[in-house]
């Protein structure tokens, strides 16, 4: 709040700072960096003195200031003196605060699906806990279609039993390079001809993926879902999985269901998400269709 001031040429620091609402130690060090200076000195005393003109320089600063300018953009408005520099500078900024708000809205968004992440295994977790039978519950699904970002090749002499970390983070890292949004978790797709073959420790095509919000097609972005699947929970350690695979393949035959589609593994509590290994949770999803 601004006070009533006496109108005369100069001002002291002191009745600048109080006329302007703003601590003489900012007005000293406004003068140190050379953003306002006082307009003369008193020859004696060399106490600032400030030009009644100058009362306007500290509204128009302060008033940057509250707007996010830094010192350095203040300093080449008021130093240009002239509604360009303004135009220009507020149009730079108005730009990186877009993109500050746009990298805000991305960063919520991520949190919000990683969270949803989280709480549907926990819900998943919870669920198992509760249940009486030690029975693995599989079910025939059908799964809504969404987009992947992938990675697919080959791997040498794969073993399930390693985390293939380089590429689990290789994936997420292409999707920030990428500027897409992540919307949900890593899926691993294993394109062998015998499912089962993942578990010999031989040369397999396999596609890391992970889910995002890119409805329309582009490199390196496929569909995954809109069909039918049999699906099984795992739970914990993922070196004990094959256990959970052979009894998926064996529920599948006795149904009268065939595979028509290679395996895929959705992480929805991953080794990068909890060290617990009890406390893993992973969907295994083959697609089916009944065998006539």
């Amino acid at each position: 709040m601004f006070l009533i001031f006496i109108d005369k040429p100069y001002y002291s620091i002191g009745e600048l700072s109080a006329i302007c609402d703003i601590p003489q130690k900012t007005l000293r060090y406004y003068d140190e960096i050379g953003l306002f200076t006082p307009d003369r000195r008193n020859e004696e005393t060399h106490y600032r003195l400030y030009s009644k003109g100058q009362i306007i320089t500290v509204v128009i600063i302060k008033n940057l200031k509250q707007m996010g300018f830094s010192l350095k953009e203040i300093k080449e408005i008021v130093s240009e003196n002239e509604a360009k520099a303004l135009e220009k500078n507020m149009l730079k900024k108005l730009q990186s605060m877009k993109q500050e708000i746009e990298d805000s809205i991305n960063r919520y968004t991520e949190y919000c699906y990683f969270l949803k992440k989280i709480q549907s295994g926990i819900d998943i977790l919870e669920e198992l806990s509760d249940s009486c039978s030690d029975e693995m519950k599989i079910s025939v699904e059908f799964i809504p279609e969404i987009n992947l970002l992938y990675d697919r090749r080959i791997m040498k002499d794969y073993d399930y039993s390693e985390i293939s970390l380089e590429r689990w983070l290789g994936i997420t890292d292409k999707a920030k390079t990428m500027n897409c949004k992540i919307t949900g978790p890593v899926y691993v797709t294993f394109y062998d001809s015998n499912i089962l073959n993942k578990f010999l420790s031989q040369d397999s095509e396999i596609e890391f993926a992970v889910q995002v919000e890119e409805s329309k097609p582009a490199e390196h972005i496929r569909p995954f879902g809109g069909m039918l699947a049999a699906t099984v929970i795992h739970i914990g350690n993922y070196e004990e999985i094959s256990s959970t695979y052979i009894h998926l393949i064996k529920w599948i035959k006795k149904h009268n269901y065939k595979t028509v589609g290679p395996a895929t593994e959705e992480f929805i509590l991953s080794p990068l998400d909890v060290n617990d290994e009890t406390r893993r949770v992973t969907k295994i999803i083959i697609p089916v269709e009944k065998d006539s």
